[in-house]
């Protein structure tokens, strides 16, 4: 590797990879079934189609960007006040996203296999490993994405191929018995998750070459596969009304997994691959937030680090049940994460669409 403190384009694919496929393994597929039930695979497809024309926005405002970062070219392109009401929401949603990941991992490894350990344990525990990778800077993010995420793979090819004698793919039918309307509505859902892929465009400087069309399609193809696979497999093993009560589905199919008739009980495989994605994803997300706080000195990027991540600890010790939990995702979370990514998306790209000011020189950055 290069001793440049950048990037490949297939580390970044990869690190996107773990991070976007942890929450679409965890957070959305639990919603989408609890929205449509047998028919959400149907709400994936469907939520698709409006997104890759937002990822070739997406693209579009890559293009214009030219490997500055986001924060800069704001800075050139519109002044300090646009890019701070820009940047706000954009910080708030990175926040939010390591934040959720958090209670999904806390609450997960209380119920299947540290029931006995306070949840805030958990959550210090893994905090402090992504506090202290954030300080290592995006090349080593990259690197253990490279060392992990083909492990993780296998694991996934590993149960779902390993599980198929126990899949009835009939299950998935039929369609629409309670009409289109949940279908549509668990579209919200699915919007959510696809527009993470925003994430290229606070990392695309970081890659030491331009980001292309090609590697936003292959983006959108592989969070199709990372949401469609666990979704449907949870359907054909357990059914729709089981896999709906259920709040993990997609790990719950390791307890089926077994070898022969002497060898069962590897849940614990779930272990690593549900803590690769939130390690990778909670570390981006406080790298990146350090970033666009444009903090000048090592000395303030560890003190930032260390607050943002003491503060996550805190909130994620507040009185709440899980179920509260569930109700802010479905009803505030995942709409206003939506609608918001979609917002700013659009600015963006109107933006893109001006002509380039004097200041801007999109070969360097800064």
């Amino acid at each position: 590797m290069k001793a440049d403190g950048k990037i490949g384009i297939g580390q970044a694919i990869m690190v996107m990879m773990l991070s976007i496929g942890i929450t679409n393994h965890v957070t959305l597929i639990p919603l989408l079934l609890s929205k449509a039930g047998r028919d959400a695979w149907l709400s994936v497809i469907f939520g698709m189609i409006p997104f890759c024309v937002w990822a070739y926005a997406l693209y579009f405002i890559n293009s214009r960007i030219g490997q500055q970062s986001l924060s800069h070219w704001l800075l050139l392109r519109s002044g300090k006040a646009v890019r701070f009401l820009l940047l706000i929401p954009i910080m708030l949603c990175l926040y939010m996203m390591a934040l959720v990941n958090l209670v999904d991992t806390q609450t997960w490894t209380t119920v299947n296999y540290l029931p006995q350990t306070p949840e805030w344990v958990t959550a210090l525990a893994l905090m402090i490993l992504c506090v202290l990778a954030s300080y290592g800077g995006i090349a080593s993010v990259g690197i253990t994405s490279g060392i992990l995420l083909p492990i993780v793979s296998l694991l996934g090819m590993f149960v779902a191929f390993g599980n198929v004698p126990k899949k009835d793919y009939s299950q998935l039918l039929p369609l629409f018995q309670n009409g289109i309307g949940p279908t549509v509505h668990a579209m919200v859902f699915v919007g959510g998750g696809f527009t993470e892929l925003f994430l290229l465009l606070l990392l695309q400087h970081h890659v030491r070459k331009p980001l292309r069309l090609i590697h936003y399609i292959v983006m959108i193809a592989i969070t199709l596969v990372l949401t469609l696979s666990p979704l449907t497999g949870a359907i054909a093993e357990f059914g729709p009304v089981e896999s709906m009560r259920q709040r993990f589905p997609a790990f719950e199919q390791w307890r089926l997994l077994t070898i022969g008739k002497d060898i069962e009980n590897m849940e614990f495989f779930s272990i690593f691959q549900w803590l690769s994605g939130s390690f990778i994803r909670i570390t981006l997300c406080l790298l990146l937030l350090g970033e666009l706080l444009v903090l000048k000195t090592k000395k303030q990027r560890k003190y930032v680090m260390l607050a943002l991540g003491a503060s996550m600890i805190v909130l994620t010790s507040l009185p709440y049940n899980d179920m509260q939990f569930v109700t802010f995702l479905s009803k505030i979370y995942y709409p206003l994460y939506l609608l918001v990514m979609v917002a700013v998306t659009l600015v963006l790209f109107l933006l893109s669409l001006r002509k380039p000011t004097g200041l801007e020189d999109v070969s360097h950055d800064p």
